[in-house]
């Protein structure tokens, strides 16, 4: 087989490869993007639920158990778990109890009740719909982590996340097809690939933000709008400052000398 004849079947196998790559990165892409939307569909009813959460207060009637009340169980103490070691973090209860009782429920801190709670405790715990919000020992009292409370801004951050994704999968995806015959993709896609990390990055921050301000999802979505054009520019500059292989200098042809040869591995013109 000539030479010629062989290039061209490595381009026909380059480009059944980069035509299949892209055939299944769309229908991927498209597969974030659908669950991106449905997320973000839901968040409604999650700022909802926190509202509901919010304005709950014990249940005083007979017979409530079923009412959007807060609820009080009686539990027993299996064990704790406490972990405080630099980024190394656990406050874990562990529980007996009858349903709804949770047989484990993360307390976000060993303060003010965890630290002091051995096996064998009776413990009251709170219960709202299916979260269990509290424990009291003694009229001592730690919240759980186990509550609706920054719900939505999580669900927003993550839709968020997967709209982009999908977005960046399904341009670049489909470019991979369109241009399979190419022996690379265009620039823009690896870049426009970097500006999609970082702002997936991005949302975490703008979720905590939204979340501890108060500004709710509305609040994470103007703050990830607004820290995309920041991304855009540390991208360009990290292009700017790293060419990488397209700013070396080719090589000699084959016909060149034994000098040639020797600068060039030795970085000189």
């Amino acid at each position: 087989m000539s030479r010629s004849k062989r290039a061209d079947a490595r381009r026909r196998r380059r480009a059944r490869w980069n035509r299949a790559g892209g055939l299944l990165v769309v229908p991927l892409a498209a597969m974030a993007g659908a669950a991106g939307a449905v997320v973000l569909a839901t968040v409604p009813d999650s700022i909802h639920e926190v509202r509901a959460f919010r304005s709950a207060r014990p249940c005083t009637l007979p017979g409530a158990a079923a009412a959007d009340c807060l609820r009080t169980y009686p539990a027993t103490v299996r064990g704790t778990a406490i972990e405080n070691q630099g980024r190394s973090q656990l406050y874990l209860l562990k529980l007996d109890g009858p349903y709804p009782i949770p047989a484990e429920l993360d307390m976000d801190d060993e303060v003010p009740l965890l630290k002091h709670l051995r096996k064998g405790d009776h413990v009251t715990v709170t219960v709202w719909r299916d979260y269990a919000t509290a424990v009291t020992k003694d009229g001592v009292t730690q919240e759980s982590t186990d509550t609706p409370e920054g719900l939505p801004e999580i669900q927003t951050a993550f839709a968020l996340d997967l709209l982009t994704v999908g977005g960046y999968g399904g341009f670049a995806g489909a470019t991979a097809v369109r241009r399979a015959r190419r022996r690379s993709l265009p620039g823009w896609v690896a870049l426009w690939g970097r500006w999609t990390m970082g702002a997936v990055l991005v949302s975490v921050p703008a979720g905590i933000i939204g979340y501890e301000t108060g500004t709710g999802p509305v609040g994470v979505a103007l703050l990830w709008l607004v820290l995309l054009p920041a991304v855009w520019l540390v991208v360009e500059r990290l292009e700017r400052h790293d060419p990488g292989r397209h700013s070396r200098r080719p090589a000699p042809s084959r016909a060149a000398d034994t000098g040639t040869w020797l600068r060039y591995l030795q970085g000189r013109s």
